[in-house]
């Protein structure tokens, strides 16, 4: 795979669902067949251990099992593969990056530790120790509001001079007065945001996209990607409108209404025709047939052109 970098970082990146046995066990094989599934549909890459990938409910023989599936599959259909780390201290991340380098990841991704709120102080010291434990390897810092904190423009761009290997964000909560920010502060960062703004989000400087939706129709998420890229603008702003509308108008009410992203993330994957299946680990609610039934009938009648 070619090195990650800050210029090489782009595109539209799948979040991969973990499916579970009944017990509560990674099911190896269908996990595979899911990987496969995004082979040529112009996605530039899949990544895991985020919450789509249900990483909070994951130990270590789980985590270990599940970075090297992706690993290997995903590099056995020519896609690059980020392995989310993110843990609860700077210890058990760093033997997460261990683990993910040994498995083949081509990048790390990783949230601040969420249960204490890390100062300024804290969120450099641990930025600098994971990063000397993934040596060369591309780290991606996951912005989230879970974490308690976000990074501002000023101390990313700070970290961004220290730490060479720091070459992008994920950064879906930012507004785009934020993101011309952090783009002015560390310019050599590949800033990545949801799907409902990405035209918008490029041209304020952005570079991609880390996707559920292309869990229902990566096809579609990548064709939005090539038009905010190129100089039809007309044609991405029709197609962004119609994928904030199912956002806004389907998703968010599915969360609002108790299932979390990851549950709602299995829907969009299981509506798309995979066989990821609904479950999600314990104690965490899943969702039903009827919610899939539900996506597929308000795509019909207000968003065809989402349906693969």
């Amino acid at each position: 795979m070619p090195r990650l970098t800050g210029e090489t970082l782009h595109g539209v990146w799948a979040a991969l669902i973990v499916p579970w046995t009944d017990d509560d066990c990674v099911d190896e094989a269908r996990f595979a067949a899911e990987i496969r599934a995004y082979a040529g549909t112009g996605i530039h890459g899949i990544y895991t251990g985020g919450t789509t990938g249900e990483f909070y409910a994951q130990d270590d023989a789980t985590f270990a099992q599940v970075a090297r599936v992706a690993c290997h599959v995903g590099h056995e259909i020519g896609l690059p593969v980020q392995i989310g780390c993110t843990a609860l201290s700077t210890r058990q991340v760093c033997e997460r990056i261990r683990v993910a380098i040994a498995a083949g990841a081509d990048g790390i991704q990783l949230a601040l530790p969420f249960w204490l709120e890390l100062s300024d102080d804290e969120v450099v010291t641990f930025l600098h120790d994971t990063a000397q434990a993934a040596g060369e390897t591309a780290m991606i810092l996951y912005q989230t509001l879970r974490a308690k904190r976000r990074v501002g423009a000023e101390l990313l761009g700070r970290l961004a001079r220290e730490l060479p290997t720091l070459c992008g964000t994920k950064d879906t909560a930012c507004s785009h007065d934020e993101l011309r920010a952090m783009v002015a502060a560390a310019p050599g960062l590949a800033i990545f945001s949801g799907e409902h703004d990405l035209a918008d989000r490029l041209r304020a400087g952005g570079r991609g996209t880390y996707s559920s939706i292309t869990g229902l129709n990566a096809r579609k998420v990548v064709e939005l990607y090539t038009l905010a890229s190129s100089d039809d603008t007309t044609a991405a702003a029709r197609l962004q409108a119609v994928i904030h509308r199912y956002t806004f108008e389907l998703l968010v009410p599915m969360v609002r209404e108790g299932l979390w992203d990851s549950a709602v993330d299995r829907v969009q994957r299981v509506a798309g025709g995979s066989d990821v299946g609904l479950r999600c680990q314990r104690p965490y609610r899943s969702a039903t047939p009827e919610h899939v039934t539900r996506l597929l009938d308000w795509c019909r009648e207000h968003t065809p052109e989402l349906l693969p």
